[in-house]
Order: C-alpha cells, then structure tokens, then sequence
C-alpha cells in the first residue's frame, strides 16, 4: 500500500459515519419539511474528512422576498422550526444558524432561489450550483483526490477560507483537483508557481495572488481569500513533498517548547459578550497589523506577530529595550508655516543638512501601552498582556520555532 493509500485509509469516513451524519441530517430536515431544504457542501460532494461532524444544510427562499427578508426574518422563521435543538447565530459572508444534534453541529443557511447564471441576492446562492458541478465532473476516484489535498492543507495550516486562516476553501480544493485531476499532479504544479498563479482561463483580471474562477460564475475568482503567506506556505510544502513524501505533512508533530529569542509577550484577549468568528478574527487580523505598526513606528524592531486560539496575540520583538529619546524629522525650513508650528512644539530644534527641521523628543518605550492603542474592537473585552520566556503551549511553542515540522 502507497503511502497516499495510507493517508487516504485514515482520511475517508467509514460506513458508520456516514450513517451518523445522514440521521443527523434527517432530524434537521424533519423540521424543515414544507420548506426547500437541501443538503450540500462537501458532506452533498462526498468530499467529507473522516472526523468532520459538520453538514451544511441550505433552505431556499424565493429572491422576490429580498436581502433583508433572507437575511433576517428567514433566520427568525428557521429559529421556530429548530428551538428544541442547541442552536447559535453565526455569521460569514451571511448570517445562517448553527444547530447541533447530539454531537453533530449542523449550519442552516438561509439562501435565494436564483437561476443559474442569474445575478445572486445572497453570498452563498451560488451554493446548489457548486454542488451540481462538482458532482457531475469530479469521478469517486477524484472524490477521494479532494480528501488528500483537504488533509495535506489541513496539515500544513492553509486549509480554510475564514479569516481567521485566510487560505484554501473546500469548494477551491475541489476545483484544483478538478483542473489537475489528481493530488500528486497538483503538487507536482504547484511546485512550479510563482507570485502570480492563474488557473483555466479567466474572463477579467483578478487582483489576488491566485486565480481559480469559478465556472458556475466566470466573473468570480474561487481563491480570492487565499494570502500570499498561505499561498507561499502550500507552494513550498508541495515542493517538500514532491522530494521526500512523508505522513507528516498530513498529521504533523506538534512541538511541546520553544526557546525565546529575543523578546516576546502576548496579549490574552477575552470578549466578554458573544462575537461571531469571522467578526472577531476580521477585527484581530487588523488589530494584528496596526500593533506591528504602533511598534515600529515607536522604534521597536518587530520579528512576528500571530494569534491563535481564543484568543491569543503573540509579540516577538529584537529587543523589548529601546532609547528614551528619538530624532524627530520637521519639515523643510521654505515651509513656514509647518516650520513655525514645529518650532512651537518642540525645544531641541535644529536644521539639519537637508534643510529640514529636526527635534529630539522623549518617546513611549512601554510595547503594551502602545499595543493597547491598537486593540480597538466592536465588542466588549478583558485584556492582559505579559512577558513569555518559553514556550507554554503547542501554539506558542510552534511561534516560537517558527519553522514548519513539515520542512527539513
């Protein structure tokens, strides 16, 4: 047996999973009878990971009840058939509600009735037609293709288009393999891309780094929420396991600890009422970016940032030690105006040899009062910030060595 064969063995539902879901389901559908309720996803494409307990379930309203209808009193209507199950409002791209029979979480997705090739009401109206295709293009063979490349992304931390990743969605691994046929084929390209990759034949320019379109919509690029870093990441672990195929790229060895190099601390963030995941991880990606802003503009030289968890920000620094002072850079002295309000503002003032006003002023050398500038969040929260000196869980352990257990 191939290693791949191994891999694929692990991966693929057994028989009494199966049976699982499918009672799952049948409990949800029960209760959405007289409405146009319909399975999909990769659970509908038999893309499914063994493991996975989630199933989408869409019901379609007609698109003459408009946006507001679906995406509020659909959702009150959906609540009533549902409110003796375990039930959360979620939010994506579309609100939908999240229910769980016995230990099986099932999303509802309200969605608009449309046309194929028709203008959509709603983010996820798409959805039927997605599941159309790849049911009629992908052979079983290709099917379990899909569930490689799943596996291979989850291993590797690309898989998932949510912010909280910003990588590969199921529907765009199933078009990969669609277009390469099969995984070790994409690898094997995928080996070859570079900073721009564009797959079929697009019908405009898309500005990302990746461009699948989407052939139930030409107009619409599959991997638009795919980074750079997650397109980098999966290029480079494609070609790690073009040259030495191993299991570790499917199931990865956690490291346990981490040597600190440098300086780091994290910010223990707690929201203290509840926050849809891809509010939260919308407003921590930026809050990640303006903390390494704040820093480096406070002179700090920032190695990395991350987050994890629920939810952890992570802060490496060269060095938590900076000067109290700092030159200040005016305008040039023929700006007089400019140059009169700088004069005004600081004492140690003088002209540099480009003409420009120059000042020495005292500056903030405390990295968690400048980070906190940064933490500006629609929700209500708790916050504690603190220095790290080794790695405390897998998470921090695997920020703290950086390199990837997958690459040798």
């Amino acid at each position: 047996m191939s290693l791949e064969e191994e891999i694929l063995a692990k991966v693929k539902p057994s028989a009494q999973e199966y049976i699982k879901l499918r009672e799952a389901v049948n409990e949800v559908l029960g209760r959405l009878e007289d409405l146009r309720a319909e399975v999909h996803g990769s659970f509908a494409k038999d893309t499914w990971l063994s493991g996975n307990s989630d199933v989408d379930v869409f019901v379609f309203f007609s698109p003459q009840l408009g946006l507001k209808w679906l995406r509020e009193d659909s959702l009150a209507l959906l609540k009533e058939r549902l409110e003796d199950l375990p039930i959360r409002l979620e939010y994506a791209d579309h609100p939908y509600l999240r229910v769980r029979v016995k230990d099986v979480w099932i999303d509802v997705v309200p969605a608009a009735l449309v046309d194929e090739g028709s203008h959509p009401i709603t983010p996820v109206d798409r959805t039927r037609f997605h599941t159309e295709f790849i049911n009629n293009n992908l052979t079983q063979y290709q099917k379990d293709q899909v569930r490689l490349l799943k596996a291979f992304m989850k291993g590797i931390g690309v898989y998932g288009a949510e912010q909280r990743v910003r990588g590969f969605s199921g529907y765009l691994t199933e078009l990969l393999i669609y277009h390469y046929s099969t995984f070790h084929n994409l690898l094997s390209a995928a080996s070859d891309w570079g900073g721009k990759v564009i797959v079929d034949s697009p019908s405009r320019e898309f500005p990302e780094p990746l461009v699948v379109p989407d052939p139930v919509d030409p107009k619409r690029n599959v991997a638009a929420a795919v980074s750079v870093k997650r397109l980098a990441e999966f290029v480079l672990a494609a070609r790690a396991y073009i040259d030495s195929p191993s299991e570790n790229f499917f199931f990865p060895q956690m490291v346990k600890d981490g040597i600190v190099k440098g300086d780091v601390f994290v910010i223990e963030l707690t929201p203290t009422a509840i926050v849809p995941k891809e509010v939260l991880w919308g407003q921590i990606n930026n809050a990640m970016s303006k903390i390494k802003k704040f820093l480096i503009q406070a002179g700090f030289r920032v190695v990395d940032v991350n987050a994890w968890g629920e939810v952890i920000i992570a802060v490496q620094l060269e060095s938590k030690e900076i000067g109290k002072y700092k030159l200040q850079q005016g305008p040039p002295f023929y700006m007089r105006n400019d140059a009169s309000a700088f004069l005004q503002a600081h004492d140690a003032v003088w002209i540099g040899e480009d003409g420009r006003l120059q000042a020495i002023v005292e500056r903030e050398t405390d990295p968690f009062v400048i980070s906190r500038r940064a933490l500006d969040f629609s929700f209500p929260y708790r916050v504690q910030f603190r220095w790290i000196k080794s790695g405390e869980d897998i998470w921090l352990a695997q920020f703290l060595r950086k390199r990837p257990s997958w690459l040798r």
